[in-house]
């Protein structure tokens, strides 16, 4: 054998141990934490259990109705205070990479913040 056939078999193959490991699994519900940014008007509760499953674009829904923003009036939405996920990102896939402390930390505002 040469040496690229001999590195090959080394590897681990599609069905060894490292495949049959558990991946994490999904939470079905995940707990938000919506923290006010600049002016953004402020929550009564800011912790709500929302279904995993929801896309992030269900929080911009959401926030509307609790604060009465018109749809015309601009929501900025931050995920960790970082960055703005695309809308059809499931929040059990962002709470499983950012959630920290079994929360989703969720930053709104009613002018751009973050850059």
């Amino acid at each position: 054998r040469n040496k690229q056939q001999t590195k090959h078999t080394r590897m681990a193959s599609p069905g060894g141990p490292a495949a049959s490991a558990p991946a994490a699994e999904a939470p079905a519900k995940v707990k938000i934490h919506f923290k006010a940014v600049g002016n953004a008007p402020l929550m009564r509760r800011a912790k709500f259990v929302i279904a995993g499953r929801s896309p992030f674009s269900a929080l911009d829904a959401f926030l509307r109705a609790e604060l009465a923003v018109p749809k015309h009036e601009r929501l900025f939405l931050y995920c960790d205070a970082a960055f703005s996920p695309s809308p059809d990102e499931p929040l059990s896939d962002l709470h499983q990479c950012f959630g920290s402390r079994g929360e989703l930390v969720v930053n709104y505002a009613t002018t751009g913040a973050y850059g």
